[in-house]
């Protein structure tokens, strides 16, 4: 599986948040082909409109899923034959005006199906930056419980 996180924005800046970035990287190089762009406001939602496969926004609205949901819906994905994974994340103000309808106009979307679905981190407000790490992590959990490591326990 093709996974493509798409963060608004100019890279991280906070060199321990590009650390752990790219350790995440590193691991899940194992599981899957990942890339990770950052894009200006007006790019990132051509990439949500058009990007193929499934799609993800990443928004405080959308809804909280566990780890091992997570790892259910990959796993779920890729039994559909869903080849390519796209995340979007907003920046520090969340998605510019256009992006904000369209999110608003696909709310309630159930998590990670083919499509655009609205997932959430929970209501807390989180630095973009430590968004996209969290994110990252997450995926590499949600690979490591369907192939049965250890790293979930």
């Amino acid at each position: 599986m093709k996974i493509m996180i798409c963060a608004q924005g100019g890279g991280l800046k906070k060199s321990y948040n590009k650390m752990a970035q790219d350790e995440y990287c590193r691991r899940l190089e194992h599981y899957c082909e990942l890339s990770v762009i950052d894009s200006a406001s007006r790019q990132l939602a051509n990439y949500a409109r058009f990007e193929e496969g499934a799609r993800v926004l990443l928004d405080p609205r959308g809804q909280e899923i566990t780890s091992h949901e997570l790892s259910e819906r990959l796993q779920d994905l890729m039994n559909m034959g869903t080849r390519k994974l796209s995340f979007f994340i907003g920046g520090a103000e969340g998605f510019n005006p256009t992006l904000q309808t369209y999110i608003e106009q696909n709310v309630g979307v159930r998590p990670l199906s083919p499509g655009t679905s609205i997932l959430s981190f929970g209501k807390l407000t989180l630095p973009h930056e430590l968004a996209r790490v969290i994110l990252l992590e997450q995926l590499y959990r949600a690979f490591s419980i369907l192939k049965g490591e250890p790293y979930d326990k």
